[in-house]
């Protein structure tokens, strides 16, 4: 939280949140269902972001890769690069910090406690579908975290 300077109550809720959920309550760092070789990480990120993300970590080691490769090798190989647990944890940071920006840090967004922000950032930020399970492992988050 500290690296991506991540200290709003509702932004650690929602990224924790969002990582129960897409890692299925922290069962996997890897995609499973369909099992989309390259996407992964605790927030599940597809593999365009990971490629980013590795980049970023990792210029070295990502350098000669692309984020359009077709290899499953290769997609595996830069997913596997930040699989660790600081990074396969800090991805989700990243991704809110990085590529959905304008959520955090923004009083108007991510609000501690609201919900109807956390559904806003899945479906406007993270652009996925939001669902009721989403909803009650963010109300559970949220509790324990009052």
């Amino acid at each position: 939280m500290a690296k991506y300077n991540v200290k709003q109550r509702g932004e650690i809720v929602a990224l924790i949140s969002l990582m129960a959920y897409e890692s299925a309550s922290w069962q996997y760092n890897t995609n499973h269902f369909p099992g989309r070789p390259g996407q992964g990480t605790r927030a599940m990120l597809m593999y365009n972001f990971i490629h980013t993300y590795a980049q970023a970590l990792y210029p070295d080691k990502v350098a000669g890769s692309s984020a359009n490769s077709e290899s499953t090798d290769v997609l595996n190989g830069v997913r596997g690069l930040v699989l660790n647990n600081n990074d396969s944890f800090g991805a989700a940071f990243w991704y809110l910090t990085t590529v959905a920006k304008e959520y955090h840090g923004n009083a108007n967004k991510l609000r501690s406690g609201n919900i109807d922000d956390f559904k806003a950032y899945v479906e406007g930020g993270v652009h996925t579908t939001w669902d009721d399970q989403r909803a009650q492992i963010w109300k559970s988050v949220d509790a324990a975290l009052y």
